[in-house]
């Protein structure tokens, strides 16, 4: 689901059926029809039920409509932000940066105005993707770099530049028999052999997102095969299925906030993501194209949340504008 998809979900919510809310967004009511069986085949569970002609959202379809809205709401004041800083400029050329819906927006929103006072005459447009999307638009080179998640380092048809990684935590809901045993000290998580959530329902990501990848290894290594009550590619939404008691399920780090409704533990041993850029393969980044990388990384330097691991190249970019202590000036 992309921001747009997401409208779809609260439109219907909002208007209690599929011909207002057609009406409202403009497409035909056949297409959002269609759109929303897609969505509950792709989520597996039921999102609206009827009821004397009017559409009330599910349990889960409450838990989705939650995080539609939050994402909405922050691209929303993550894109006046950028229209502010934007007005009557004049632009020779734009870069297209593939980011996933919210978190990649967000990041890229944060160092826009550090990117702007050094090329102030080059606009930047958002192509909104999960993984998989993303990986294939920078093959097609529908977009110049992408803001990503990636489990390997080397991937085909693709250089994948990090210079953080992230470690997956697993989220689980305050009744659990094991919740008692997590530590209230974010930054000191309980660890845990996952294999003791062997009968525990579990929530995972889309095929072809990271956490799912990266989620059936680990399962493999450990010679499980748990029940999955639940996929969908947006972070959020799993989330705040988790928070639900709908089942555990595994998210990097940076997710975690205070909540009476979950707990979490860190795994033993760790699994990592990697923040990434992914650009074609052999391609030669521009200046612009490498500031940007730079902002993106330096921005990060110092969160808590992530590790500093950075490949050769995102090095030497970061040492190419004499990043990440530079930073200090740009973005406290």
């Amino acid at each position: 689901m992309n921001t747009r998809q997401l409208s779809y979900l609260v439109a219907i919510a909002e208007y209690g059926s599929l011909s207002a809310a057609s009406h409202q967004l403009g497409i035909s009511q056949p297409a959002l029809s269609k759109y929303l069986l897609e969505l509950e085949d792709e989520l597996g569970a039921e999102l609206f039920l009827r009821y004397k002609k009017k559409l009330y959202p599910t349990t889960v379809g409450e838990t989705c409509l939650d995080a539609a809205r939050r994402i909405i709401l922050v691209k929303d004041q993550t894109y006046q932000a950028i229209a502010s800083l934007t007005e009557e400029q004049t632009y020779t050329h734009t870069l297209t940066i593939g980011v996933t819906p919210l978190r990649g927006a967000v990041k890229v929103a944060h160092i826009f105005p550090a990117f702007r006072k050094r090329y102030p005459h080059t606009s930047i447009a958002f192509l909104e993707q999960y993984n998989a999307q993303l990986r294939q638009s920078v093959k097609n080179q529908t977009v110049n770099m992408a803001l990503a998640t990636a489990i390997d380092l080397e991937e085909p048809d693709l250089t994948v530049i990090s210079a953080n990684e992230e470690d997956l935590v697993l989220f689980v809901p305050s009744f659990h028999p094991l919740a008692p045993l997590a530590s209230k000290d974010p930054d000191h998580l309980t660890a845990v052999d996952i294999r003791q959530f062997q009968d525990t329902p579990f929530l995972l990501g889309g095929d072809g997102s990271t956490i799912y990848k990266l989620a059936q290894g680990i399962f493999r290594q450990n010679h499980m095969n748990p029940t999955v009550v639940f996929r969908a590619d947006n972070n959020l939404i799993l989330k705040n299925m988790a928070e639900s008691g709908a089942g555990v399920c595994l998210l990097p780090r940076s997710h975690m906030e205070p909540s009476s409704r979950v707990v979490y533990f860190s795994l033993r041993p760790n699994y990592y993501t990697h923040l990434s850029v992914l650009v074609p393969r052999d391609k030669t980044l521009t200046e612009e194209e490498r500031y940007l990388i730079a902002l993106i990384f330096a921005s990060e330097y110092g969160n808590p949340h992530y590790q500093y691991h950075p490949t050769p190249l995102a090095e030497e970019i970061l040492k190419e504008f004499h990043f990440p202590d530079a930073a200090k000036n740009l973005f406290l």
